[in-house]
């Protein structure tokens, strides 16, 4: 839990630099990953401006519209990390790749798997140096799993007193998703494409939800208590109910396969 950190005489905040490094390696991972699925480097690197901008500014719009008293104080186009709702940013990167793909004809679920392990390890990434800043913490807490953050511990309460570690609850989770997908993975299950990115928006969902309950939020009771439940629960709703569908279309399509097989037997 620190701040900042010193790197070579240079003194660079937690935060920032846990956030580029979140930004670098989930475009080298998403990069490796679309080479995977045999797409030119000329249009990958295309992707990049669009993604990082869309991110950008759809994480910016929606913590406006979450928590626009913060905008008093601080510029809507001031360049920097703070000020972003991670789910904005993950809807303004699906706009992203959804033109992307449109635009070069490249498959839309493909692709979306493809972002699954680079959005995942980002995430983490970006969570670390939630946690080593102290920032995006949870509500204060009388229980063994509570956290003072040493930089605080000298302030007057309520600063000092301890509270759950949600950003590190929201890595753990985040973790153990990306581990299912790769036993799923190892077992060689057939599923169509699209359900890494669809189980793994089904189970974030449903984590963050779990772990609402226990963040510090500066929003308002409407939207701690309604609006991000409901918007939990959409995505979580939505994801399950293409999942099914697309397997239905799945099974359907490999029996349309065997019975033609059988046929010309």
């Amino acid at each position: 839990m620190k701040p900042t950190i010193s790197i070579l005489n240079y003194i660079i905040s937690s935060y920032r630099l846990f956030a580029v490094l979140a930004t670098l390696i989930g475009l080298v991972l998403l990069t490796i990953n679309l080479r995977k699925n045999k797409v030119d480097m000329k249009k990958i690197l295309l992707l990049f401006i669009p993604l990082i901008l869309f991110f950008f500014l759809g994480a910016r719009f929606f913590n406006v519209f979450l928590n626009p008293k913060a905008y008093e104080t601080i510029s809507f186009f001031k360049l920097d990390f703070a000020g972003l709702s991670i789910y904005g940013g993950l809807i303004g990167a699906l706009i992203a790749i959804s033109l992307w793909t449109f635009i070069f004809k490249i498959p839309l679920w493909e692709s979306l798997d493809a972002c699954v392990f680079p959005a995942g390890i980002a995430f983490i990434l970006a969570r670390i140096g939630c946690f080593l800043n102290g920032c995006c913490g949870g509500k204060i807490t009388s229980s063994k799993l509570g956290i003072i953050y040493p930089h605080l511990k000298d302030l007057p309460k309520p600063f000092s007193l301890p509270v759950w570690p949600t950003q590190l609850f929201e890595l753990f989770a985040t973790l153990l998703i990306l581990t299912l997908l790769v036993f799923i993975n190892n077992k060689k299950i057939k599923l169509p494409s699209g359900s890494k990115f669809l189980v793994f928006s089904f189970l974030f969902s449903l984590a963050r939800l779990l772990i609402l309950p226990y963040r510090r939020l500066p929003y308002s009771n409407i939207i701690v208590n309604w609006l991000y439940p409901g918007f939990y629960l959409f995505f979580i709703i939505l994801s399950l109910t293409l999942f099914i569908y697309r397997m239905i279309k799945h099974n359907e399509s490999e029996q349309i396969q065997r019975n033609n097989i059988e046929d010309r037997n």
